[in-house]
């Protein structure tokens, strides 16, 4: 876009944040999709310390965000279902409330994202 200012198109305020959520939101997909996969009908497994190493080695401060809630959900024994560990009761405990795009159907957590995280709540006819 930068390339078009000599035409009057400047990029918006928002394109920096843009970046940073296209950088993250796949990783925030992550967590909160192993959070519900009780509810559903599929399952994940976490991510070993290789694997951990390897997303800190290719996406610097992965491990002190991601990393460090793994480890814990692990702690918890979250990979044992008899443990009765639901991980998506430790994101609300946390204050971390998931929401659900109505367009993408995709689910979403604006307090854990390590992007800009912004929620943009419309209202429509006294509806939200």
């Amino acid at each position: 876009i930068g390339r078009l200012a000599k035409y009057g198109v400047n990029s918006p305020p928002s394109l920096r944040d843009a970046k940073k959520d296209a950088y993250w939101a796949h990783h925030d997909l992550f967590l909160i999709a192993y959070a519900l996969w009780p509810t559903g009908f599929f399952r994940l497994s976490l991510p070993d310390e290789e694997d951990m190493e390897w997303f800190e080695a290719n996406y610097p401060g992965w491990d002190a965000h991601y990393g460090k809630i793994l480890r814990e959900w692990k702690a918890l024994g979250c990979e044992d279902p008899s443990s009765g560990f639901i991980p998506v009761q430790w994101l609300i405990q946390h204050g971390h409330q998931i929401y659900v795009d109505r367009v993408s159907q995709v689910p979403f957590c604006p307090t854990l994202s390590k992007g800009s995280g912004s929620l943009r709540v419309h209202e429509f006819n006294g509806q939200r």
